[in-house]
């Protein structure tokens, strides 16, 4: 199987906007959701995070972002926003420093409009009239979030994300049970407005063939701890599925 090419990736040198280094995060039954991770993304980089049900990812991105600091979680290492130290931050003081994670479930308010939600959004920042990085939601301004499709629920609750200027957008499996035609639309929408808006983006993914079409780099995840690192240009959907998700045959 050949790897659809990506964009050209952003230059990497100079200093990484997000370090980690050696994170671990220890639930207190003694589970451990991450062990030792280290990875880096530079500003305007899209790295994504690979593994299957169960591997770390969504630990790692919640103890990135300090969702963990009220949960009795033990987080340890070291994870830096621009030189600002945020291990075992809460999220208020990580959004501050330009840290937002749009979760896996729970993205959005059922019973409010999309506009209701632009307004939350921009708080007055800028006006909620102005046109949505996805254009499909301006249409759909009226309507309330509970009605809308999956695809267009991801696409309202990254609008709302990019409204509050993050400098690092954490994204947790946002092609979670949409059709491939939804995903399609949804990842080269996501691409090509973290590149306009110099985003740097995390993505967390399952599956290998949107991560790679989507991401400058990837990592893969297994029981907590990183096993593979590199590029599209350095593997394939089929070999990593096969070698580390148990997709592939």
């Amino acid at each position: 199987m050949t790897q659809e090419q990506l964009s050209p990736t952003p230059a990497t040198q100079g200093e990484p906007l997000l370090e980690v280094r050696s994170l671990a995060v220890r639930y207190p039954n003694g589970a451990h959701g991450v062990r030792d991770v280290s990875l880096t993304v530079h500003p305007a980089e899209i790295v994504t995070v690979l593994g299957r049900n169960g591997a770390g990812k969504t630990s790692l991105l919640r103890g990135i972002a300090g969702f963990l600091s009220s949960e009795h979680v033990t987080v340890t290492g070291r994870a830096t926003v621009a030189g600002h130290d945020l291990t075992g931050v809460t999220p208020m003081r990580s959004f501050r420093h330009g840290v937002l994670l749009v979760p896996e479930r729970d993205k959005v308010f059922a019973n409010l409009t999309v506009e209701e939600h632009l307004r939350l959004a921009t708080r007055g920042k800028q006006p909620y009239t102005e046109p949505c990085a996805f254009p499909a939601l301006d249409r759909l301004r009226p309507a309330k979030a509970g009605l809308l499709s999956g695809g267009e629920r991801q696409m309202l609750a990254l609008e709302v994300a990019w409204r509050n200027d993050p400098r690092l957008l954490l994204v947790d499996e946002a092609s979670l049970g949409l059709a491939p035609v939804a995903v399609k639309e949804l990842m080269e929408r996501l691409r090509v407005v973290a590149r306009e808006r110099g985003t740097a983006l995390i993505a967390v993914e399952q599956d290998a063939s949107v991560a790679l079409r989507l991401a400058d780099r990837a990592y893969v995840i297994n029981h907590g701890e990183v096993v593979w690192e590199g590029t599209s240009a350095q593997t394939s959907a089929a070999s990593l599925a096969r070698e580390y998700l148990g997709t592939g045959r």
